[in-house]
């Protein structure tokens, strides 16, 4: 299966854009790709695509729920920033429709990282 091109923008579009957002200021934000023989998640060969920042991160309570809709950790920072608590819920939706994973890691202090893999063409 290909990826619908549209939809991967948004992947891109949302996670960097919260990295812009909620990570260091100023900061850098990092991306890479990455092709990966074998994905034992994925369970054959697989892109691996993160985002990373630099930010205050997220504490470890507030993982799970980070893609859930309308979720937010600080609502009235989020909201001042424009966030309308979806971008992760539509990443997720989307890494899904395309038989991807998520995951999201993140220290306090420190940053996080979000993850996306996706399986290769075959």
């Amino acid at each position: 299966m290909a990826g619908d091109r549209d939809q991967l923008m948004q992947v891109l579009t949302n996670l960097i854009g919260n990295a812009v957002k909620y990570g260091a200021r100023p900061g850098a934000v990092e991306v890479a790709i990455a092709s990966v023989d074998r994905d034992p998640v994925i369970r054959g060969p697989a892109w691996r695509l993160s985002v990373a920042d630099h930010g205050p991160g997220i504490a470890p309570e507030h993982l799970p729920r980070l893609t859930e809709r309308f979720y937010r950790i600080d609502t009235g920072r989020s909201r001042k920033q424009g966030g309308t608590g979806l971008g992760l819920a539509i990443v997720k939706h989307i890494v899904n429709r395309h038989r991807g994973r998520l995951r999201i890691d993140s220290v306090e202090g420190r940053g996080t990282i979000v993850t996306v893999l996706f399986p290769a063409l075959s």
